[in-house]
Parts: structure tokens; sequence; C-alpha cells
């Protein structure tokens, strides 16, 4: 009796288990098919930009759609508060986040090279999160 009751329990470990995974992947957000390879794409040509500036500005909006992508609404900094805790570096995303700001909001704002290399960093290290690259 006792062998039949700890059977019963695994089985009923491993089937709460099994519900648990698929309830997991069920309401996982995920990246629409195809959609990576354009993200990837224009990564690629931001990176070759040779306007800091530009580069900057540019990263951030793809971060702001692949964020849409995955479901979530607002604008970039609304996302990242529903959401921190898909990055690991979410302090160095919100310092990319204000440099992309100064640049939109302050005339002849210039991005140092020392700026615009940590900005790059943090936003390539959200797309690695987000299991885009």
């Amino acid at each position: 009796m006792k062998i039949f009751l700890e059977i019963a329990l695994a089985f009923v470990i491993v089937d709460v288990i099994i519900v648990a995974y698929v309830i997991y992947r069920r309401y996982r957000r995920r990246m629409p098919a195809g959609k990576v390879e354009e993200i990837k794409e224009s990564w690629r040509k931001i990176i070759r930009q040779q306007d800091r500036r530009h580069a900057i500005m540019d990263a951030d909006n793809l971060l702001d759609h692949s964020l849409s992508l995955f479901g979530y609404k607002g604008n970039l900094g609304t996302k990242l508060k529903k959401s921190p805790k898909l990055f690991s570096n979410i302090n160095q995303i919100w310092a990319a986040h204000k440099v992309r700001n100064n640049i939109a909001h302050q005339i002849n704002y210039e991005v140092s090279e020392q700026a615009y290399k940590a900005a790059m960093l943090a936003f390539k290290q959200a797309f690695k999160d987000l299991k885009i690259f």
C-alpha cells in the first residue's frame, strides 16, 4: 500500500510539473515568426551608420518596436516599466534611452564616443536578453 501511494504521489508531481510547463509555454511572450531576422537586419544597418545620434535613435526605436511585437503597449518608457525582469541590464537601457531623449529634445546635443558605445552596448544586450540575438 505504501509503494502504491509513493507511485501515485510521483505521478501527481509529474503531472503538476507538466501542466505548469504547458501553461508557461502558452502564456510566454514570443516574437512572431519571421520578425527576428528583420530585427537582426535592422540592427546590422544601425551599427553601420556613421552618425551616432541617428544610430542611437534608431536602436531605441528598434527596441520599442521589438517590445511591441512581444505585445507590450505604450511608449518605450512604459514598456520598460512593465518588463524590467526581461532585461539583465535595465539601468543601462534606461541610461541609453535617456541619451536618446537628450538627442530628441536638445538642439545640437553631442554624443560622445563613450556615451555612444555604452548606449549601443546596452541596446545590444537588451536584444540578447529578448533572445533576438
